[in-house]
């Protein structure tokens, strides 16, 4: 497979992951079923993401899948529903709470997907850096999404992932930093409650 295609080939399975949306799948799920998030002592800047991918991507190279699962459990945002109650209207708690389960369930499967497409069993390695342009720029958020009652610290990191074969791909992502740690909100321009539907109708 020539590069321009490998190319096209990884585009195409990250757009895929944008048309996932999680609150119609889990619009009847139970905040209980949420796995319960890790807590962290990770530097608040580029290489404190860097290493907090690090068992996480030990453990795709090993596809441990009970490993994979227990070292993504550190992108979950802890006690989701206090947190969202910070920033939100009471009556939108719940329901991002379930969306950033699914959101994060979601980058898991794709990241596994993925590694496993450019080199199965490879060791990956992830380099964070800011993003160099402002990506929301291109693109606006979605007309109904839920409006924050304050503004939310989300930082966006530019993440390649690179294996022991060379290969690599990458991926915008959305995090906020809680208890030492950063928790994943999405990726792409904006965070999972602003960002347009893939799938949705054009006007």
């Amino acid at each position: 497979m020539n590069q321009l295609s490998w190319q096209m080939l990884v585009s195409l399975i990250f757009l895929a992951s944008f048309s996932f949306h999680p609150r119609a799948v889990l619009a009847h799920a139970s905040p209980s079923l949420a796995s319960p998030a890790q807590k962290g002592t990770f530097s608040h800047d580029a290489k404190g993401l860097e290493k907090q991918y690090d068992p996480f991507l030990k453990a795709l190279s090993k596809r441990d899948a009970s490993s994979i699962d227990e070292n993504y459990k550190i992108f979950f945002i802890p006690e989701p529903d206090k947190w969202f109650a910070t920033y939100f209207k009471k009556e939108d708690v719940e329901q991002l709470g379930w969306d950033q389960e699914a959101e994060n369930e979601n980058e898991k499967k794709s990241l596994v997907t993925i590694t496993n497409l450019v080199g199965r069993g490879m060791r990956f390695h992830a380099h964070c850096k800011p993003p160099s342009g402002n990506p929301q720029s291109r693109l606006a958020p979605k007309a109904e999404a839920i409006t924050p009652m304050q503004a939310v610290p989300v930082e966006q990191f530019e993440i390649e992932f690179v294996g022991d074969n060379g290969k690599k791909f990458s991926t915008l992502g959305n995090f906020v930093y809680v208890d030492g740690a950063f928790r994943f909100v999405g990726k792409g321009a904006y965070p999972f409650w602003s960002m347009p539907d893939a799938t949705a109708p054009k006007h």
